[in-house]
């Protein structure tokens, strides 16, 4: 599907998978959260990067209502990436970010989520409270 029109839709599920703290399946997509980079979870031998674990079940928490997702565009691995919101979040990308646990993928948002990442930093969740001592 081209990125004009990819744009033009609205991808919702209710309970969507979550594969990891920046990837989930909705309305039959896989959908990458714009602008979130999350910690890597643990792929055959390479163990898991800290907080990896905690985003994932951040992201769940996130998403466990009704969810909807502007796609933005697709990336190399096929995926739609989105900006999501949800019964519990007026924005999940902003929510994972300020969680902490998860940081703001500037190379693609610009700036966009810089607030949430300093909300946390400052608050010293996540990451930044091991980052803090």
């Amino acid at each position: 599907m081209p990125v004009a029109a990819l744009t033009a839709i609205i991808l919702s599920c209710t309970a969507p998978a979550v594969h990891d703290g920046d990837t989930l399946r909705c309305d039959g997509e896989r959908v990458r959260l714009f602008g979130v980079d999350a910690p890597e979870l643990r792929r055959g031998q390479t163990p898991a990067e800290p907080f990896a674990y905690e985003a994932r079940d951040e992201l769940i928490r996130l998403t466990r209502g009704r969810v909807g997702c502007r796609p933005v565009e697709r990336d190399r691995y096929g995926r739609v990436v989105a900006k999501c919101w949800s019964s519990t979040s007026p924005d999940v990308n902003a929510a994972l970010i300020r969680s902490g646990l998860a940081t703001e993928y500037k190379r693609y948002s610009k700036g966009l989520y810089a607030k949430a990442e300093a909300e946390a930093r400052s608050a010293r969740r996540g990451q930044w409270a091991a980052s803090a001592r």
